[in-house]
């Protein structure tokens, strides 16, 4: 007689408890390496996170073919869903941390087309205004101190989101816009042309374009120019990327006088690209050149583009210098790679010099605030505040302190009351100005930048977002949060009067408070 013998099921568990395992282990790691002093203080925050990435989804792929004993068919389904999620994504480009971005593979793109000319040019003997608040004619405004009054905004400007004027797809770079007049102007990588382009400020039409044949690529940072260009007396003045100084007629566009600055002077283009600012000063526009280390700061005659002086001892940083007054004399300040200096306007002599020991690269211009100087760099280097004094015929640049609660990498800082406002490798932070001690520590903004307009600061996150807070040392005040653009933005606002711009790699946006 035949029984039934015991049934025996050969098909072993999904190993699932181990794939929670090897996650978990990788996370812990993750948390430690993130509490790591020296790691944090070198903004390696974004390569940390890579690699829990690349270590996550590898192991997950091993265990799923190898250790899952899931069966095969499942295992072959989940390895196809990776590599349709693989096809459908692309990187595009990386965060200010080092982190890579992804987008779907038919996300918009920059414009690559010129734009078709719509806007209005300025009658003949126009005077394009670059004086007064309504005007914003070059980086981080008139007097480079990343600060407006503000005065022109309704009260309570704060409290509600602004009213958006326009919007348009804009080519590749991280130029800002300079706004004079009726006027608003930028740079922008448009396929292989490098442009600097005039729009109307109310409308956001196409005035006018001037096209150079370059173009400047680079993975970690991208494609384009860097550089605002300045409006002064009717002319525009605009770097691009890879050299090309350019004085344009700011009504029409025409061509003046243009030169590379780097090939003449035969300079190499530093690794991410020329993004000074053209300061124009006394009849002059100055500008820093290129890697090689001797004279690498030049002056150039605003009316021929002839060279007036050159001078320094290091090789060009990616900061802009600014015009000062330090200790009773009148001088450009420049923070180049091994070193903040001071300049004579007339000559270039340099005045003083204060070395800065970061060997990566500066990219926050210097913050004058009474006769002292403040610069700040990521890579885990800090800010230092330096007082220049006369000392005989001479000058002297001494320390007053410096921290690591600060590092700016390339955001721009804020100075208001007797306290210095920045983002820390992404951060938010206050610190006093008299000793550099913390007052508080914020959000996380990622790599955006800071404006300070009267009472409080609008902030533009790193992802597109747009904040505005009370500068406030008593802790972070958030009064306003509202979204503008999308995709990463290291590009900085301008505001002009009521009129807020805000762009990107991608689109420009236009609000009106």
């Amino acid at each position: 007689m035949m029984t039934d013998s015991p049934q025996f099921d050969s098909k072993k568990k999904p190993r699932w408890k181990l794939l929670i395992w090897i996650q978990a282990i990788l996370v812990l790691a993750w948390f430690v390496l993130k509490k790591v002093p020296r790691l944090e203080q070198a903004g390696a925050g974004g390569a940390i996170d890579l690699l829990l990435l690349i270590l996550s989804g590898g192991f997950f792929l091993i265990w799923l073919l190898l250790w899952s004993r899931i069966e095969w068919r499942f295992r072959l389904v989940g390895l196809g869903a990776a590599l349709a999620l693989v096809a459908l994504v692309k990187m595009d480009g990386h965060t200010g941390s080092f982190f890579p971005q992804f987008s779907w593979r038919w996300s918009k793109e920059a414009a690559s087309e010129i734009p078709e000319l719509t806007g209005k040019v300025a009658e003949e003997g126009t005077v394009i205004e670059t004086q007064g608040q309504e005007s914003f004619p070059r980086f981080l405004g008139a007097e480079m101190k990343n600060w407006v009054p503000g005065d022109l905004l309704p009260k309570q400007w704060y409290e509600s989101k602004p009213k958006e004027l326009w919007r348009k797809k804009i080519g590749e770079g991280w130029s800002a816009f300079s706004v004079a007049g009726s006027y608003a102007y930028t740079m922008e990588q448009r396929g292989e042309a490098e442009t600097t382009i005039c729009y109307e400020l109310m409308t956001g039409d196409a005035v006018w374009v001037h096209e150079e044949e370059a173009r400047f690529e680079e993975s970690m940072g991208d494609d384009g120019p860097r550089s605002t260009p300045t409006v002064v007396d009717g002319k525009v003045f605009s770097l691009g990327a890879t050299g090309i100084l350019n004085c344009l007629n700011a009504r029409t566009g025409e061509l003046l006088w243009g030169k590379n600055v780097l090939s003449e002077f035969e300079q190499r283009v530093p690794t991410w690209a020329k993004s000074c600012s053209p300061l124009v000063v006394d009849e002059m526009v100055v500008v820093t050149l290129g890697k090689e280390a001797e004279q690498n700061l030049a002056a150039f005659d605003i009316s021929t583009g002839d060279l007036v002086w050159r001078a320094g001892d290091y090789s060009s940083s990616y900061a802009s210098p600014v015009l000062a007054e330090l200790a009773g004399k009148r001088q450009i300040v420049m923070f180049q790679q091994k070193s903040v200096d001071g300049y004579d306007v007339a000559s270039g002599e340099i005045l003083w010099s204060f070395p800065i020991g970061n060997p990566q690269g500066n990219c926050a211009s210097p913050l004058i605030v009474g006769d002292t100087v403040i610069t700040s760099s990521g890579y885990g280097y800090g800010t230092h505040r330096i007082e220049i004094s006369q000392v005989g015929d001479g000058y002297e640049a001494k320390e007053l302190w410096h921290t690591r609660k600060l590092k700016a990498k390339f955001a721009d800082m804020v100075v208001k009351d007797g306290y210095l406002y920045g983002l820390n490798e992404g951060r938010l932070v206050c610190l006093d100005l008299e000793d550099g001690s913390a007052k508080w520590r914020g959000s996380n903004f990622g790599h955006g930048q800071l404006l300070g307009v009267g009472e409080h600061a609008i902030l533009q996150g790193e992802q597109g977002e747009v904040s505005i807070l009370e500068l406030s040392p008593e802790g972070e005040i958030m009064v306003l949060e509202f979204e503008a653009l999308e995709q990463r933005t290291w590009n900085h606002s301008a505001l002009a009067g009521r009129i807020l711009l805000v762009r990107n790699d991608r689109e420009a946006v236009a609000f009106q408070f």
